[in-house]
């Protein structure tokens, strides 16, 4: 294969504002010449959209699940290989079987769950109950086979000859029977709760993948632990990173005003929102609250905020463009992230890019010990850490960066350090290019 030939993206929807991170990788391995082709199991939701990715949207190809052309598309390979096509029904069932317990790798038996869960709303509770439950998440794979070969055909007739998946679960299902039945071979990027929450027949993606991308340290000890001691060397870590030009610092907030503390991320029960608002509601200073997100959560927030007294000092300001959340860190006087793991289906943040984007914009940022996030923010030094589920915590460390303009500062400058070092987005595309690249080589030469 030629190393400019397409190389086609599949993701579970596309574009999603909660997933911008993934739309500038697009658009950022695109000027650097890498042609990329579009695909998406679902369209997205409704709703707010970051301006280049609603200008993506049509030459996105949205795969139907079950149409005419699908059932063709299955009928002619079943024709053409069918000991091949009907081997992979029970080639998945084996590899689910053989991994039926790979989830408690991470489980921690002895954190209790946090108090919060109780809220989580049905839809919640539905998604994870299906992404949790080993028998729901084996009947959505097996039926991805149909779609899965249609795509196969579809990239067959386009000369597309590498697929990468974007996230681990469903997506890279797909990728993975496109490989077992067309031989085109694929590689994924893992990034959180694709990993943790729905691990089943991951350590088969592991082992099958060409490479395998992930955004931490953590992720990828996890993901060398099921693939095994042969699959070390094809699993990369690059950052995410971040656009230090979009989110480059500002003038700060003036020193006599009321303090900002700014969250940002999706309300949903693991990003902690609800521990933050504890906090603030024990701060014994004035401060104004700005919660940028949408999410399932909102009304219990908003409806926590009351009874906590505080509503009067907490905007929760919807989702918004990245240029009005660059503008909301700039103004702020600390950014703050309260991450927990939902420990009833371990959703979770590892590394959560806003966290690296104040620390651009030189804010001083607060979060908690989970997962990768301890990769980006070393406690002292490029911000500061504390125990998950401890609101008493969180509201000591940022009242003492409240009345401490000098760590803030300190601190500040140490986030913008690492990030620079570390998370500068140009640089960590460059490398994941050179990566897609050095694998169309290889596979040429062979």
């Amino acid at each position: 294969m030629s190393s400019r030939a397409p190389i086609a993206f599949l993701f579970p929807a596309f574009p999603v504002l909660h997933q911008t991170f993934v739309l500038w990788e697009v658009l950022a391995l695109r000027r650097l010449g890498l042609p990329i082709r579009l695909y998406s199991l679902k369209r997205p939701g409704a709703g707010t959209q970051q301006p280049e990715g609603a200008a993506l949207v049509r030459e996105v190809c949205y795969l139907p699940t079950l149409s005419g052309a699908v059932l063709a598309a299955n009928l002619r390979v079943l024709r053409r290989t069918p000991g091949r096509y009907l081997g992979t029904f029970g080639r998945l069932v084996h590899e689910w079987w053989r991994d039926r317990r790979v989830k408690d790798l991470w489980r921690d038996p002895a954190a209790p769950p946090d108090p919060a869960e109780r809220l989580l709303t049905v839809g919640e509770r539905l998604q994870g109950f299906l992404n949790e439950n080993p028998f729901m998440y084996l009947l959505r794979s097996l039926a991805l086979v149909l779609p899965a070969v249609y795509l196969g055909e579809q990239l067959q007739r386009d000369g597309i000859q590498r697929l990468h998946a974007h996230w681990a679960s469903y997506p890279t299902t797909v990728a993975m029977v496109i490989r077992w039945l067309f031989d085109i071979p694929f590689s994924f990027t893992a990034h959180a709760y694709d990993i943790y929450l729905v691990p089943q027949l991951l350590p088969e993606k592991v082992r099958s993948a060409e490479f395998v991308v992930t955004c931490a340290r953590v992720n990828a000890g996890f993901l060398e632990q099921l693939g095994g001691a042969a699959t070390r060397q094809r699993v990369i870590v690059n950052y995410h990173g971040v656009d230090l030009a979009r989110f480059a610092p500002g003038p700060r907030p003036d020193g006599g005003a009321v303090p900002r503390i700014v969250t940002c991320g999706r309300l949903q029960i693991y990003k902690g929102h609800h521990v933050l608002l504890r906090a603030c509601a024990v701060l014994r200073r004035p401060f104004r609250l700005i919660v940028i997100g949408e999410g399932p959560q909102h009304d219990n927030l908003a409806a926590l905020a009351r009874e906590l007294g505080i509503a009067d000092r907490v905007e929760f300001t919807g989702p918004l463009p990245q240029a009005e959340v660059a503008r909301h860190y700039r103004e702020a006087t600390v950014f703050v992230l309260a991450s927990i793991v939902v420990t009833s289906y371990g959703k979770r943040d590892v590394i959560p890019n806003v966290l690296a984007e104040a620390m651009a914009a030189q804010v001083p940022v607060v979060s908690t010990r989970i997962s990768g996030i301890a990769e980006l923010v070393t406690d002292g030094e490029s911000g500061r850490l504390v125990p998950p589920g401890d609101p008493e915590a969180l509201a000591q460390v940022v009242d003492e960066l409240l009345r401490d303009p000098d760590q803030r500062q300190r601190l500040a400058r140490g986030g913008y350090d690492k990030v620079v070092a570390q998370f500068d987005r140009a640089a960590n595309v460059r490398a994941l290019a050179d990566l897609f690249l050095d694998a169309g080589r290889s596979s040429a030469s062979c």
